[in-house]
Formats: C-alpha cells, sequence, structure tokens
C-alpha cells in the first residue's frame, strides 16, 4: 500500500539525511543553501512575493533560514513562519525588510521572537504568538517555501507523514506557489501520492529547479 511505501521511503530518507550531515561541514552546507536560493531567484514570482513563507529548519533538514537577508533586500518584504497550534499550522511575522533597514541585527530577532519548542525546533516564542502585530492570516502569504523528507520530478512532497502543511495548503490560495526545498539526494523517482494530494508547482535544489508544469519554469 502507499502508507507503507511511504513509511519505506521516509526511513531511507532520514537516514540519507543523516549521512549527508554526517559528512558535510557546516560551511558546505550553507555554501549549499545559497545554491538552492540561487536557484529561487529564477522565479518570476519571488520577485513580486512581499509575504514570504518559509520554515525554520530542525536539525538535519535542508536550512532555508541562510535566504532571509537576501530575501529582505526586497523594499517592502516581510518573512512569516509557521508554528504548530493543535493540528493546524498558525504564521507568525518574524521579519521585515523595514527592520533590516534601520539596522537591527538578525540574530538578535531571531533570539527575541523564537525560541526552542518542541522536538528542539526553534519556534516563534510563546508569549508573542497571539500578539496582533505577529499575526498572519493564511490569504495574506504570496509564497511559500516547505521543507520535505524527500520530492520527485513532477513535484511531489514527502512530508514526515504528520500532515500538517497539507492540511494548510488547503487554505491557500491556488495562486500561491509553493515551493520545496532540499539536497539533490533527497529527490527520488517517485512519491507515492493520494488523489488529494496536492503537488508543488516547484522544488529547488542547490543544483536544479524541478517544475510542475514543464514549460513553467522557462
Amino acid at each position: 500500500s502507499n502508507m507503507v511505501r511511504k513509511e519505506e521511503l521516509r526511513k531511507i530518507l532520514k537516514s540519507a539525511l543523516r549521512e549527508k550531515f554526517a559528512r558535510t561541514s557546516p560551511g558546505e552546507i550553507r555554501r549549499l543553501s545559497l545554491a538552492a536560493f540561487g536557484n529561487l531567484l529564477q522565479l518570476p514570482a519571488l520577485k513580486s512575493a512581499e509575504t514570504v513563507m518559509l520554515y525554520v529548519e530542525m536539525p538535519r533538514e535542508f536550512p532555508v533560514t541562510p535566504f532571509i537577508p537576501d530575501l529582505l533586500n526586497h523594499p517592502a518584504r516581510r518573512i512569516v513562519v509557521p508554528w504548530c497550534e493543535g493540528d493546524r499550522l498558525a504564521i507568525f511575522s518574524l521579519v521585515t525588510s523595514d527592520e533590516v533597514k534601520i539596522g537591527t541585527d538578525l540574530d538578535a530577532i531571531f533570539a527575541y521572537r523564537l525560541a526552542p519548542g518542541a522536538y528542539g525546533i526553534r519556534e516563534p516564542r510563546e508569549s508573542l504568538r497571539l500578539r496582533k502585530e505577529y499575526l498572519v492570516e493564511p490569504r495574506q502569504v504570496d509564497l511559500v517555501l516547505l521543507p520535505g523528507l524527500g520530492f520527485d520530478r513532477t513535484c511531489r512532497r514527502l512530508g514526515r507523514g504528520k500532515g500538517y502543511y497539507d492540511r494548510f495548503v488547503t487554505n491557500l490560495s491556488r495562486r500561491v506557489p509553493l515551493i520545496g526545498v532540499c539536497f539533490d539526494e533527497q529527490i527520488v523517482k517517485e512519491v507515492p501520492t493520494e488523489p488529494h494530494d496536492r503537488p508543488l508547482d516547484y522544488v529547488i535544489t542547490p543544483t536544479r529547479l524541478y517544475a510542475a508544469e514543464p514549460d513553467s519554469a522557462e
């Protein structure tokens, strides 16, 4: 069954990620992250996106927080991140380009606004989550970068099995590009899917940009 195939694939990919991090220096991981960012820059949708949602990577997950300084070189952008509220993802405004323009240090912002939560993942500080200035509605998001254990060339995503992102994307407009980010080692021949799974629009790796519609990456 698909469930069994997904579990098998998750095991294989988790072990591939363990390997990757064990044999790759932090400097090289950062270089790979910025190489993937270079591929993200090829997407016209990024230029107009004002609210960009990304994830704060877990240990042994493809890092996208190194994208943040460059993403903020945009006149009116904010970076938002998800947090788990019960069984759904809520959205938190992490940093805006205005804050960086006035010279606020990104590390200081992260230290104040993020704290280690479940599974040791840095997530929005509980005392700030429900404050009006940090709350973001799904309809305000223009572009989403998603984590995953594996992806295939048709932009199907294999998550960790908790379904948070699957439930979340049902609240988004279809025009919001969904972009998976991963190492080349996480691209598999085929991710088993259910009929209701929405494929992503793109998947970026340090060396490639895959588009769900073969012609839309032109």
